[in-house]
């Protein structure tokens, strides 16, 4: 007797699937992209907040997820600090510089629009960075980032 053509064997083929990947810690620092919103100042905003969020969030998954979630969170509260206090100082500079007569040059009321951006930059390269870390599953440390969590 040949065998039966039917329908295949039930479940799922032995082998077939890859092994699921533990919790990384890779969602908080890839919210750090938002900085690249093409919105003066919202898309910095808007990635600080949402790092810190998602890295608060994701350390209860333990271990280097809990870790990676922990420096996000961090590194995106401290830009968050530093960036609002840069934008505001920018603001209070040039309201008071140009309160009596005009500016005609850049500096010194762009010194903190100047820093914010090369804040700006750093933040961007911190991320990648942690990105690339902790897809490879190892701790990402900011060594001057303010620790507002600890571990």
């Amino acid at each position: 007797m040949p065998p039966a053509q039917g329908y295949p064997a039930q479940g799922y083929p032995a082998g077939a699937y890859p092994a699921a990947v533990p919790p990384r810690g890779l969602l908080p620092w890839a919210l750090g992209l938002l900085i690249l919103i093409p919105f003066p100042f919202v898309g910095g905003l808007a990635s600080g907040i949402a790092m810190a969020v998602s890295g608060g969030a994701s350390r209860r998954f333990g271990g280097v997820a809990s870790e990676n979630a922990r420096a996000a969170a961090n590194w995106g509260l401290t830009y968050l600090l530093v960036s609002t206090v840069l934008l505001i100082s920018h603001f209070v500079i040039l309201f008071s510089l140009t309160a009596d007569s005009p500016s005609s040059g850049f500096y010194p009321i762009g010194i903190p629009i100047t820093i914010y951006f090369t804040l700006s930059v750093l933040h961007l390269v911190l991320v990648i960075v942690g990105m690339v870390k902790a897809s490879g599953g190892k701790v990402v440390r900011i060594p001057f980032a303010i620790p507002y969590l600890r571990a």
